[in-house]
């Protein structure tokens, strides 16, 4: 996905600016089920100060039902076949096809900046710069889905299931879950001793505003790529800045200028790199990366955290994790997130590292995964070489989707989930909001708004904080077995991550 230059205009009779923007993007649908989508939003800076958040001129006055609500003062400009959709946060917007499958370019599209409820005088616009961001995301509609794993405790480990043994659990609504041992009610298997999956004793109840992934939803298609990464950090001060990295980069020189994993070299395949020197010791660091479209590892929840607040989204809960994989189909006992069991290890791939033009090796039979790229803790003891040497960190997003392998079905080829969200079972673990824990089901899923504090660090009422309590993970990592990317396993679903970990990656929500 690509976005053109934003161009600021002067202001019009409404009290607004008008903003002139090109986007495109490849593989985009609208179908029976569900579209793709890109989660578009802006920052400004006046006179060279610091980046702010833009503020919408309008919103649309329903909410997203797949066809063009462009409020006034916004278009898809040329593109007929998109749509645009402004939620009331007026944080941002989503770009959308309205029908039909195939590449996305829009030309001389526009939207509105209330200027005015930014601060701004209309004397300081010609002044001010304009950088609009975009994630791909993926809509996730409303509906009943199953919870779990069909084999209920003989599952994954710690997954849900039906108590005592009938099966996945059917989420019908957003109303409150109640957990505890009884039978209809939702269990775990381990709850407790598996403190990594539930600290509660049970019974207790999940909220009614939690959120459960009944209700529709957004979901990144993709995990942060590096690039993504890069450009936050270059929108921060100096001292957002040191938070979101590893490295001290409180003077002119860094030694460690691999600033993720805070070393001289690349560790894990994590590339993103400032100068060693003529940093100063004020301004902001310019940060970059040699791998622009690989999935950015080296992230601890505190950094999704300010990822998602930077950019007026929100964190995805586990429940929603597992709707966004299985969607409304039938659980199969054992799956992955593309729906079945078949498996297949990347080994290498052909291609530019990184430039997301990479195309995966072996080139016959099911790949769909990156998994056993090095030897995981719990194989170190049986394992003296890893399994895939040399390929020790995260692969591109969206590799597995790029080349089509004959006489295997297209979903399980890509590794796509049932609503077409990519690397959903391993390369980086997936952060979630975790049930196992009394500080996570206070979560409402409210919406970052787009700011951080003066330290860098998010500040949203019901979201795990600083501690991570509250947060864990799913889905894996690319170093781990497959029996740990099954779709329901939970074993580190209340494990949380306030410090960074290379295997860690980010994956937000709207």
């Amino acid at each position: 996905m690509k976005i053109d230059r934003a161009v600021l205009g002067a202001a019009n009779a409404g009290g607004a600016a008008d903003i002139r923007f090109g986007l495109s993007w490849e593989g985009v649908w609208k179908n029976d089920v569900n579209c793709d989508g890109v989660w578009a939003f802006a920052k400004f800076r006046v006179k060279d100060g610091n980046w702010r958040h833009v503020t919408l001129g309008a919103a649309s006055a329903v909410e997203f039902d797949g066809t063009d609500r462009s409020p006034a003062g916004f278009s898809a400009g040329s593109a007929a076949e998109a749509g645009l959709w402004v939620p009331g946060s007026k944080k941002g917007f989503f770009v959308f096809r309205t029908r039909g499958r195939g590449p996305v370019r829009l030309e001389n599209a526009v939207f509105a900046w209330d200027y005015r409820k930014d601060g701004v005088k209309e004397s300081d616009l010609k002044e001010t710069e304009i950088r609009l961001f975009g994630l791909e995301m993926v809509h996730v509609p409303e509906g009943k889905f199953y919870l779990g794993d069909p084999q209920g405790p003989k599952g994954p480990d710690n997954c849900f299931y039906t108590y005592p043994d009938n099966g996945a659990y059917l989420v019908a609504s957003e109303n409150e879950i109640t957990m505890d041992a009884r039978e209809g009610c939702l269990y775990c298997n381990r709850v407790p001793p598996r403190p990594e999956s539930s600290r509660d004793e049970t019974p207790f109840v999940i909220p009614g505003a939690f959120p459960k992934g009944f209700k529709s939803f957004w979901c990144m298609k993709y995990g942060l790529n590096t690039r993504n990464y890069a450009d936050f950090l270059n929108t921060l001060t100096r001292r957002q800045q040191q938070a979101r990295v590893t490295s001290d980069i409180s003077g002119d020189r860094i030694e460690n200028y691999y600033v993720m994993s805070g070393t001289k070299a690349e560790t894990q395949r994590q590339p993103i790199v400032c100068p060693r020197t003529g940093n100063g010791t004020d301004v902001p660091v310019k940060f970059y990366t040699s791998a622009p479209e690989r999935a950015c590892n080296c992230l601890s929840w505190v950094d999704v955290a300010a990822y998602g607040a930077w950019a007026a989204l929100r964190p995805i809960t586990e429940l929603e994790f597992e709707k966004a994989c299985r969607g409304t189909a039938q659980p199969v006992a054992g799956e992955y997130a593309w729906g079945s069991t078949r498996i297949g290890r990347v080994d290498a791939f052909a291609g530019a590292d990184g430039s997301g033009a990479e195309t995966k090796i072996p080139v016959t039979g099911v790949v769909n995964c990156a998994y056993e790229g090095g030897i995981a803790p719990y194989h170190k003891a049986e394992w003296k070489e890893p399994k895939n040497p040399g390929f020790e960190g995260p692969v591109s997003n969206g590799l597995f989707s790029r080349t089509r392998h004959a006489g295997v079905p297209s979903r399980e080829n890509d590794g796509a989930t049932f609503y077409g969200i990519m690397e959903m079972s391993g390369n980086l673990w997936e952060p979630i909001v975790t049930v196992g824990n009394p500080k996570g089901r206070l979560y409402t899923g409210e919406h970052g708004d787009g700011s951080l504090d003066a330290d860098g660090y998010a500040d949203v009422k019901s979201w795990p904080d600083r501690t991570a309590t509250g947060a864990g993970m799913r889905g894996a990592t690319w170093e781990s077995d497959p029996r740990y990317l099954t779709l329901a396993i939970r074993e580190v679903a209340n494990f949380p991550r306030p410090v960074r970990g290379t295997k860690s990656g980010c994956r937000l929500g709207f």
